[in-house]
């Protein structure tokens, strides 16, 4: 897996090794599309964790936290998408609740899944339960990888926007780090102290200090909703709810409080989980004493979740916002240049958006 100029991994052939078997295309799940009715196979279910510590600790309600736990618990694995020493996003694996805290929580950058489908096969292969959670395309990878079902792997996906560029995150952090003049401790992408509806981007410092701002302005998070950093495949995934390889996804559930009474109107987050398969709903029922749990249909889960069915479009800057960042661009010029929310125009569409219920 090497990068690209914007940034993104993307596998390459090493041709003096290629013997021109095909295996490689043959394997790719992108041939191997199979579309279902995700109307009628899926439970759908709003869910919060019962612990108040574990879902203030998490991006929506903590129901990954509690599947994990679960793992653990059984002397499994669980993989997710952790940081590095350097923040960058990266797949890893623990098996200890004491190391779980760093898959918790959304993480809006393309995660590097280094070896960990070889380490998944070895511990399946020594009769380890597994837990893989990764975005819907790197769920369909692993499964490809294996090439065969496993009673003791259990898979989550997300409702997934489309993944930033990892370089464009890099620079973002060199921003950052050099604005505060200061060492970075630790980055919550939403942290939910100023409520799981309104939750903001926070970076501690070294040196005790901290950067927070709103994710509805945040310079990051502007260029995110924008998708003017996302990988271009994104544009057109292959591997929404229709045709998922997942037991589970999960995701906010958006514009349940709109839907519901008083116990989801607390902003403290609520997860919207989709159990697709028999394994996935055994795993909710071993975590139904530590989750909340109330079933929902189907279409209200993807009113005000409309990843889950369909694909941003690709922004018109996307192009020029790559030749310039290639072109030596530095992150604050780009951000003058592209993530001004002060705009006119893009609050106006952050308005449309929010009214359609597509933000």
């Amino acid at each position: 897996m090497l990068a690209n100029n914007e940034g993104f991994l993307h596998p390459h052939i090493n041709e003096g090794l290629c013997n021109d078997c095909g295996l490689c295309t043959r394997t790719c799940p992108i041939n191997k599309i199979e579309n279902v009715d995700a109307s009628v196979q899926q439970k759908v279910y709003a869910c919060y964790c019962r612990d108040e510590d574990v879902r203030a600790a998490s991006s929506s309600g903590g129901v990954f936290t509690q599947l994990a736990m679960e793992v653990l618990s059984e002397g499994g694995v669980v993989f997710g998408a952790g940081f590095d020493e350097s923040f960058s996003v990266r797949h890893t694996y623990v098996n200890s609740e004491c190391d779980l805290d760093n898959l918790r929580r959304s993480k809006y950058v393309q995660s590097d899944t280094g070896n960990t489908f070889r380490e998944v096969k070895s511990f399946l292969k020594e009769g380890k339960k597994v837990l893989y959670c990764g975005t819907p395309c790197q769920i369909a990878g692993l499964k490809a990888y294996l090439n065969k079902e496993f009673p003791n792997l259990l898979t989550c996906d997300l409702a997934c926007h489309g993944v930033p560029s990892p370089k464009v995150w890099s620079m973002y952090l060199d921003y950052i780090k050099s604005k505060y003049q200061s060492d970075i401790e630790a980055v919550s992408f939403r942290d939910k102290s100023t409520g799981w509806n309104d939750s903001s981007m926070r970076i501690d410092f070294t040196d005790g200090r901290q950067y927070t701002d709103k994710v509805k302005r945040e310079i990051f998070f502007i260029g995110f909703g924008k998708s003017i950093f996302n990988r271009k495949s994104c544009f057109d995934c292959k591997f929404r709810v229709a045709n998922t390889k997942a037991d589970i996804t999960l995701a906010d559930f958006w514009g349940i409080d709109k839907q519901e009474d008083s116990q989801f109107r607390d902003n403290k987050g609520v997860s919207l989980v989709i159990a697709h398969t028999a394994a996935g709903k055994e795993a909710l029922s071993q975590i139904r004493e530590s989750v909340f749990k109330k079933e929902r249909s189907f279409d209200e889960a993807v009113k005000y979740n409309p990843r889950l069915l369909t694909s941003v479009m690709e922004p018109a800057k996307r192009k020029s916002f790559f030749d310039d960042m290639y072109s030596g661009y530095s992150f604050d010029r780009l951000r003058r240049k592209y993530m001004d929310n002060e705009s006119i125009v893009y609050k106006v569409k952050c308005i449309v958006k929010k009214v359609l219920g597509r933000a």
